[in-house]
């Protein structure tokens, strides 16, 4: 049963991985009047959700489990995005290093922290309506995970060159902004977000199924780079 849940959401994150990269390839195609790139920091409060975690050898482990984000501690948060602006309407990509780490450790959950990134990667539909701008996105979680289950580790968050990062799971990304303009080609952002996934995290002789609902604030600045049509 482990194995088809494993599969089925291993085969919606290719997916979506699939769906992201044609899609980026057709929007090179098509003529569009403006690019704009905007950079973020902020945080995120998580909502206490459901984490069941399967070790070999053991029963299951059911929590509900509280995450904190520390989004100022190295690595910290930030949330990135490139569009593709026709008129009020824009197509973009963005990249949210978003962090996890259990506040409700116990003695055989003794660590579980996705701090080098629960990272949030999605395509997203963007629309400009007056004073503010709205998006919603599809994408996938990719995540780095260390843990500690029962005295059994996964994953060195202390080490910068282990590349223990894995593809986990769909997630689905909404968002509302309030650009100011600063000058003509520079703007600052102040945006609420919500973000909704199911993972797949891989720990010691197991898995972990995690269920997240998280929102974040984010607040940076922003460049357009004018094209014209061709």
């Amino acid at each position: 049963m482990q194995s088809i849940r494993q599969l089925i959401i291993e085969t919606m994150a290719r997916i979506i991985v699939i769906v992201l990269l044609v899609t980026s390839s057709h929007l090179n195609l098509l003529g569009q009047v403006k690019w704009s790139f905007e950079l973020h920091c902020g945080g995120a409060y998580n909502v206490p959700t459901p984490l069941t975690i399967h070790q070999q050898g053991y029963p299951n482990i059911k929590l509900m489990a509280r995450f904190r984000t520390e989004a100022f501690t190295p690595p910290v948060y930030w949330d990135w995005r490139i569009t593709r602006w026709n008129n009020n309407r824009g197509w973009e990509f963005e990249a949210i290093h978003h962090k996890l780490y259990l506040n409700n450790t116990d003695d055989e959950v003794q660590k579980f922290n996705i701090s080098h990134g629960f990272n949030i990667l999605t395509l997203n539909r963007c629309y400009q309506e007056r004073l503010f701008r709205y998006r919603v996105g599809l994408g996938v979680v990719l995540t780095h995970p260390e843990s500690k289950i029962r005295n059994k580790e996964f994953g060195n968050s202390s080490d910068s060159w282990d590349m223990g990062y894995f593809i986990s799971g769909p997630i689905l990304n909404i968002g509302i902004g309030k650009p100011i303009r600063l000058f003509n080609k520079v703007h600052f952002n102040l945006e609420a977000k919500s973000s909704v996934s199911y993972t797949y995290i891989k720990i010691n002789d197991g898995h972990a199924n995690l269920f997240n609902v998280a929102f974040h604030l984010v607040a940076g600045f922003g460049v357009d780079f004018y094209k014209k049509n061709p």
